[in-house]
């Protein structure tokens, strides 16, 4: 049955509600029309006031006039969200109903087979809904996408385009017409150099259901825009390794993962965890170093060694040394890396899909089964020890200087690696050119004692006073990541820091409080993509790839700033144990972000001021937020519309230190 929506008052009973003694008609009839009796009983009231105590009318026609006026907003306000309620989700062409009902998802294991990924719990209808009102700017752009989806552009001259979240009403008409032209010549896959804005606005259409004539076409183009804009906007590897994995899983296609992504750091997630569990029947296991990557806590991309011009080098052979060490142990066990180490179960698993993406299923929650192999410690322990030796052996291998703390791997393991590097990679590095080795030492590969102790001489054979210098120079390449570390630091922690510079970078495990410890990790995996302190034996160290920039900061101390050191932007004690949590895990800038968002004031303004000063982007931020909250919290904490989560924002507001939270550059 359709639902009859009434009207709005006319004209003529607005007029009627400023007439004194007359305004009591205009409140009953507005009063009849939502079935508001409170109304119609205050009509009421003041119409026997009027008449009963003449001397005082004035004063409820005055009441009276008010109360209409809050009345009659109060009635718009709902008969506009019954019309956006009401209204139909967007439809595209060749889109297929219902479009956010995502595939059934196929996975390994002894467990759920098939699992179906429902909607969001809180709608029974297969229609697609949007946490957005008919009145928003995004609603207008998802029609305007289906307006201009045909439009064919002409040569123009390019305009700049700079903006966060954009859309068509964030352009200018030379933009838009720059835009029209540009997408004209990438439909015909001329992928000629423009600003990132621009690109996301296509990639929006493409995500929301345009631009394309079957799901497999829109598919192709997505990778095909990536594929061709990835190295001059390195920021699109965030954005669309995930985008493109919720629009295979949106349309059921099969996904094909992208490799060689040097600048992407998947994180631990449900999808990366599918992803993984592709390989599961692989023999031996053949993990891409991405996934392989995305199981250690250590990070290869962010790795020194991998950073100065070693990315083939370790992207070939460290997928290489997981395969190996798979096949020896299905060889001695009859089971693999996957079946051993990582977990025996499934689990449900939520994610949400198209993060901070512009389109109409934006943000929609997402339940899956899945083993968790990405959080699984003992797969995480296992494939870390694992890389982090080989790394080792690649390094002596190459005569690199300094070694990654802390490692264990078992013997008989060890001994393997080296062998297969030393004979699948010891040529690669004779081809050096002999004018680049400075100073010459011949390897002789016989056996992994002496490659060990011709490693120990290369680095001694460095240590000329020039050859110090150049070295020096050269590794002093992560001094702004450092800093940042080391003026982020609670004084607990620049104490535990104090005290290694003082012992030569190493203390005993027993002076140093976990807290500490896991404070400065938790601010290098930030800032640098990988923790500083190690753990060998009884004693915390340093890693050597950060000594020298420790050095260099404690013989050049960056400018005190004691106030934002001991910053607390919340009282901890005000909230309850997961926001506790949470808040913890954030970094300073993410602090800032969170301030500002839950504060309300210029949220626009001071986000850009607070994303220049840490070289990112807005949407960087809040994501980096969301993805801790998700860990922390299981749910997203900040919305599309810049605004706290409802559970979670009174008790963050209530918890903000008055005068301490602060902005940019403004206290």
């Amino acid at each position: 049955m359709k639902k009859s929506v009434k009207k709005l008052p006319g004209a003529g009973v607005r007029i009627l509600s400023f007439i004194p003694a007359l305004n009591c008609f205009a409140l009953v009839y507005i009063g009849a029309i939502s079935g508001n009796l409170t109304n119609i009983l205050c009509g009421c009231a003041y119409f026997v006031i009027s008449v009963a105590a003449p001397n005082i009318s004035p004063l409820f026609w005055i009441v009276g006039i008010i109360h209409y006026a809050v009345a009659y907003k109060g009635v718009k306000k709902q008969m506009t969200g019954t019309i956006a309620s009401s209204s139909p989700a967007p439809t595209y062409k060749n889109q297929p109903q219902p479009r956010q009902q995502f595939s059934e998802v196929s996975l390994s294991g002894s467990e759920e087979q098939t699992q179906s990924i429902p909607t969001r719990p809180i709608s029974s209808t297969p229609s697609v809904t949007t946490s957005y009102s008919y009145e928003t700017s995004q609603s207008k752009f998802f029609r305007d996408m289906k307006k201009h989806e045909n439009r064919i552009g002409t040569t123009v001259p390019f305009e700049p385009f700079m903006t966060y979240w954009p859309t068509y009403d964030s352009m200018s008409k030379g933009q838009q017409s720059w835009y029209f032209f540009w997408r004209t010549e990438v439909r015909k896959q001329n992928y000629i150099q423009t600003d990132l804005s621009y690109i996301f606005i296509y990639i929006y259409e493409l995500l929301s259901g345009v631009g394309y004539l079957t799901p497999q076409d829109g598919y192709d183009q997505l990778i095909a825009s990536w594929q061709a804009y990835r190295e001059q906007f390195p920021k699109l590897d965030g954005y669309l390794h995930s985008w493109i994995f919720d629009f295979a899983m949106l349309h059921n296609l099969e996904h094909t993962e992208i490799v060689s992504c040097d600048s992407l750091r998947l994180m631990p997630s449900a999808k990366t965890d599918m992803l993984i569990d592709r390989h599961r029947e692989d023999s031996p296991l053949k993990l891409p170093f991405e996934l392989v990557d995305a199981l250690c806590d250590y990070s290869l991309i962010g790795s020194k060694f991998y950073k100065e011009g070693n990315q083939a080098l370790m992207q070939e052979a460290i997928p290489r040394v997981v395969a190996l060490a798979d096949a020896v142990l299905r060889k001695q066990k009859s089971k693999g890396i996957l079946d051993i180490y990582g977990p025996n179960r499934t689990k449900k698993q939520d994610y949400y899909a198209f993060t901070s993406a512009v389109c109409p299923q934006a943000n929609q929650k997402v339940s899956l089964s899945v083993k968790a192999y990405s959080t699984s410690q003992k797969l995480r322990g296992y494939i870390n020890e694992l890389v982090r030796y080989a790394e080792n052996s690649l390094r002596a291998l190459y005569g690199y200087r300094g070694r990654l703390r802390g490692v264990t791997l078992d013997e008989e393991t060890a001994k393997l690696v080296d062998a297969f590097l030393k004979k699948e990679y010891a040529k690669a590095k004779d081809t050096t050119p002999q004018s680049e080795k400075t100073p010459t030492v011949e390897l002789d590969f016989a056996n992994i004692e002496v490659l060990r102790e011709q490693s120990n001489s290369v680095r001694s054979a460095l240590l000329v006073e020039d050859a110090v210098e150049i070295v020096q120079k050269e590794l002093l390449t992560d001094v702004p990541e450092v800093t940042a570390i080391f003026a982020a630091l609670s004084v607990s922690a620049r104490n535990l820091l104090d005290q290694l510079q003082t012992h030569s970078w190493e203390c005993k495990k027993s002076d140093a409080p976990e807290s500490d410890i896991e404070c400065i990790n938790r601010l290098a995996e930030h800032y640098l993509g990988c923790p500083i302190l190690a753990i060998e034996g009884e004693h915390i160290t340093v890693e050597d790839d950060y000594r020298d920039e420790l050095d260099f900061i404690y013989q050049n101390p960056p400018a005190a700033n004691t106030e934002d050191v001991a910053q607390e932007d919340f009282n901890l004690n005000a909230l309850n144990e997961n926001l506790r949590k949470f808040v913890t895990q954030l970094v300073p800038e993410q602090r800032k972000t969170l301030c500002c968002i839950v504060a309300q004031e210029n949220v626009q303004a001071h986000l850009e001021q607070i994303a220049e000063q840490a070289f990112t982007m807005p949407q960087i931020l809040i994501d980096d937020i969301n993805e801790v909250s998700m860990q922390t919290l299981g749910d997203i904490l900040i919305s599309p519309e810049l605004t706290v989560t409802e559970e979670y924002a009174v008790e963050l507001k209530n918890s903000m230190i008055e005068g301490k939270c602060y902005y940019g550059n403004n206290n």
